[in-house]
């Protein structure tokens, strides 16, 4: 079995890596097609990416406008190229993560199926996401139309192929593979190592990761951070991670007004991403909405304990987890609560966490069983289409 991740853009470098892994552990021979993380040059040159790429973006990434303009003409050469290596026969499955402004056009999916049935190709497409959550525009047909493009989509979990299925109205065939933890292989620096290169000897601290966008609770957080401080007048509040937007910005610059309050506005390096979970005695998510988090698996995957909201995205994800804090509901009173009960427990959970982390890597959710998944997926898909148990004009359903 020869297939290939495609990630265009580079947009989920470290869960491209990690599927990589698991599908190679499950004996598929694979491919990466993604240029070079511009952030972390070197990420992902352990893992075996496509000869015919061509990276430009990382030699051209400053500044924005520049970056902007290198990344088009690098998509576009890697889209031809994609496209001949389809036709020439080197894979079986083409298994695209991210489609390029896929609520906003189709054309680079319709390519792709046309080639992938001529070709006798599986196009198997990830929905990490059922509709993007920071929007207004009501991009449901086009995303919809996408879906049907693919012979089969991979959703993380059962509420979002549910969604998929009953909300978009998807015709494509959908299988839940679950988001394994991220970085479980890496080891955490010790913790009075982190501080010192953080600057932050302070305990406890309460760390959100990741990029800040309004759908995640910043100000939710910014509505529960006082009454937390009140219970911990010593906590502090680290925010790693950009903001995007300007309602993400305001959001950002009232929770930074707070006491106690830190913020690292910008991409986190791995090192320093790696030092804040070190230094964190549980990391938390106010979210409003999730389809599922790579911000939750990684915390899981770095074995930190965490506060999540009530969400469906955040319930199936945390099920079995002894070290995840559910708050009771979608409110900043809620996540004070939570926040609070969690540094109260804070030792064993995090002696909780450690053991999650070991059991959620063999369990039917980590990257093991991801990975034999996946490949099933594949094997079915290929006879599926080779066996003309798929209809070959796009966007119709499995006969």
């Amino acid at each position: 079995m020869r297939a290939l991740i495609v990630d265009l853009l580079c947009n989920s470098p470290f869960y491209d890596a990690a599927l990589v892994n698991s599908l190679r552990q499950a004996e598929v021979d694979v491919e990466l097609a993604s240029p070079r993380f511009y952030l972390e040059p070197d990420y992902l040159d352990p893992y075996p990416r496509a000869p015919w790429l061509v990276d430009i973006t990382v030699h051209c990434s400053r500044p924005r406008s520049l970056r902007l303009g290198t990344r088009a003409i690098e998509f576009a050469i890697n889209s031809s190229r994609l496209l001949r290596a389809i036709k020439r026969g080197r894979y079986d499955v083409v298994h695209v993560e991210w489609i390029p402004l896929g609520d906003r056009q189709t054309i680079f999916m319709r390519r792709l199926r046309s080639t992938c049935d001529r070709a006798k190709v599986a196009l198997v497409l990830t929905a990490h996401n059922v509709l993007p959550h920071d929007t207004q525009v009501d991009t449901r047909e086009v995303i919809r139309r996408n879906l049907d493009l693919a012979h089969l989509v991979i959703a993380h979990t059962e509420h979002v192929a549910h969604d998929l299925r009953d909300v978009l109205a998807a015709r494509s065939q959908v299988a839940v593979v679950p988001h394994g933890p991220l970085f479980a292989d890496l080891e955490l620096p010790p913790r009075q190592q982190a501080e010192a290169e953080l600057g932050l000897g302070v305990h406890p601290v309460i760390l959100f990761a990741g990029i800040v966008r309004p759908y995640k609770g910043i100000d939710l957080l910014t509505e529960a951070w006082p009454v937390v401080r009140d219970a911990f007048p010593e906590a502090v509040l680290v925010i790693a991670g950009r903001a995007l937007g300007a309602e993400a910005c305001e959001q950002l610059r009232k929770l930074e007004a707070l006491p106690g309050v830190r913020v690292a506005d910008g991409y986190v390096p791995m090192k320093a991403m790696l030092n804040y979970h070190a230094v964190s005695d549980v990391v938390v998510f106010p979210y409003r909405s999730i389809s599922q988090s790579g911000a939750l698996m990684s915390a899981v995957g770095l074995g930190r304990p965490a506060v999540v909201t009530p969400i469906a995205g955040f319930i199936e994800q945390a099920a079995g987890l002894d070290s995840v804090v559910l708050a009771d509901e979608v409110s900043g009173p809620a996540i004070a609560r939570a926040t609070i009960a969690a540094l109260e427990d804070r030792v064993a959970l995090l002696a909780k966490a450690a053991d999650d982390r070991c059991r959620a890597m063999m369990s039917p959710t980590g990257w093991p069983a991801a990975g034999r998944e996946t490949a099933r997926q594949y094997h079915n898909a290929v006879a599926g289409i080779r066996g003309g148990g798929w209809n070959r004009s796009p966007g119709l359903v499995r006969e």
